[in-house]
Order: structure tokens, then sequence, then C-alpha cells
């Protein structure tokens, strides 16, 4: 049980890290990462992720001039620019 854990918290880490590199990528490049991943991939693969991953910093960044709101993924860090002050019943603003 505790390599699981183990496990699973180095995953959640790689993923924390991959997410952190993409946010640093140009637009242009996530583009050209998002075509060079297969359109279709096994589930929960890493070619999955990478590519969920992508989207949602396209989406992200998109939406952002528009004034949509995007939530972040559970247990991901929300880069300090997305972040929003909570108001009553724990909604965003």
């Amino acid at each position: 049980m505790q390599m699981s854990a183990g496990l699973l918290a180095n995953l959640g880490d790689s993923i924390e890290a991959i997410a952190a590199h993409i946010a640093t990528l140009e637009t242009r490049q996530l583009h050209q990462l998002l075509k060079s991943l297969p359109s279709r991939s096994e589930i929960a693969s890493a070619e999955m992720v990478m590519g969920i991953l992508v989207y949602r910093e396209i989406e992200l960044r998109r939406r952002r001039g528009t004034g949509g709101n995007v939530l972040p993924f559970p247990g991901l860090v929300t880069p300090p620019i997305q972040q929003r002050r909570r108001t009553c019943k724990g909604r965003r603003n």
C-alpha cells in the first residue's frame, strides 16, 4: 500500500511538472505539440494525458481574453495569473 501511494505521488508530481512546463511554451509551440500527438490515444496513456494538458493550456489562453472561466484540474496547482478570489459558497468570481 505504501509503495502504491509513493508511486501515485510521484506520478502526480510528474504531471504537475509537465503542466508547469507546458505553461511556459508559446502558443505556436502548443499547437505544434498538439498536432504531433495522436488524435486517438488509449485511455490513461501518456499521450492522452499530454494531449489533455496541452489542450487545456490552449483553452486557458484563449479564454483569458474573452473573460471565460476555466477551472483547473483537481490536484494541479493553478498558476498565479489564473487564481481568483473565492466568494461565499466556494464559487469563483
